[in-house]
C-alpha cells in the first residue's frame, strides 16, 4: 500500500510538472536507504542537472522493474549484467571500480566465515533480485533466504533465524548503525573483493534518453573530478563510520 500511495503521489507531482519536466528526475530506494548515500550522490547530480529529483520507496527487485517500464529515470548502486543492459543505459564510466561483498554475522561468530566452503552449512540471507558475484550467485547448494529488504534480513539474523545475511560492505555498514545494531554485528573474515565496477544507470525508456550526451558528460566530468569521491568519504565521515574501498 504504502509503494502505491508513493506512486500516485510522484504521478500528481510529475503531472504537475509536466511543462517543465526536463526539470525533473525520479529513483528509487528502500525506505532504510532514503537518507543513505545512493541518494547523496543522485542528489549532487540532479543539482549538477539543475533538476528536482523525486525518490519512491522500493525493494530492489521492484526498482530494477520501475527502470524497466520507464516508472523511474535513474539508479546508482548497479551492476552490469547482460539482462539489465536491455533496459538500462550505464554512465560511463563507473563511479566506483570496487564494492566489497561481506558476510554479516551476530557478534562473537566471525570465525564462522573463513572461506567460502564455511558457506554450506549456513542459512544466508539475501535480498530478492540482487545479485552477488557470480560463484555465490549460481551456486544451488547454499542454503539462500531471500526477502524484499535487508532490514529483514538483519532483524532474522538477531533472531538467530539466520547465520548470516550477505550485502555490499559499504551500505551494509552504514544500515547498521542507522538501525543501532552495529554492537551486536561484525563482518566476518571471507569476502568477495574482487574488482567491482558499480554504475549510474537510465533507463532506456526515461525522458532522459532525450539529453543523454549532457547527462553523461555530466555525470563523467563528477567521476573524473573526484567529486563522488568527495561525497562517499564525506558521507562515511560525517557519520564516524569506516571509509570503504571505492
Amino acid at each position: 500500500m504504502k509503494f502505491f500511495i508513493c506512486c500516485f503521489l510522484w504521478v500528481l507531482l510529475t503531472g504537475y510538472a509536466t511543462a517543465t519536466a526536463q526539470d525533473t528526475l525520479s529513483t528509487a530506494v528502500a525506505n532504510e536507504n532514503q537518507n543513505g548515500l545512493d541518494v547523496q550522490i543522485l542528489n549532487a547530480i540532479a543539482n549538477r542537472l539543475k533538476a528536482k529529483l523525486f525518490i519512491l520507496d522500493a525493494p530492489f527487485k521492484r526498482r530494477l522493474y520501475l527502470m524497466k517500464d520507464g516508472t523511474i529515470d535513474l539508479m546508482a548502486g548497479l551492476l552490469k549484467r547482460p539482462e539489465r543492459e536491455e533496459y538500462i543505459h550505464f554512465i560511463h564510466p563507473p563511479y566506483k571500480k570496487r564494492s566489497d561483498t561481506v558476510f554479516f554475522v551476530h557478534k562473537g561468530k566471525s570465525p564462522l566465515i573463513q572461506t567460502y566452503n564455511d558457506l554450506y552449512s549456513l542459512r544466508i540471507g539475501t535480498i530478492l533480485g540482487s545479485k552477488y558475484f557470480h560463484q555465490f550467485d549460481e551456486d544451488n547448494r547454499l542454503i539462500k533466504e531471500s526477502v524484499p529488504g535487508v532490514m529483514g534480513n538483519f532483524e532474522k539474523l538477531l533472531l538467530g533465524r539466520l547465520d548470516t545475511v550477505i550485502y555490499p560492505e559499504s551500505v551494509g555498514i552504514d544500515l547498521i548503525h542507522e538501525m543501532g545494531i552495529a554492537d551486536k554485528i561484525e563482518v566476518a573474515p571471507y569476502r568477495f573483493s574482487k574488482e567491482k565496477h558499480v554504475f549510474i544507470g537510465i533507463s532506456k525508456k526515461s525522458q532522459m534518453m532525450n539529453k543523454i550526451n549532457q547527462i553523461e558528460a555530466v555525470i563523467r566530468q563528477m567521476i573524473e573530478t573526484g567529486e563522488i569521491d568527495k561525497i562517499i568519504v564525506d558521507y562515511h565521515t560525517r557519520r564516524n563510520l569506516p571509509i570503504p574501498a571505492h
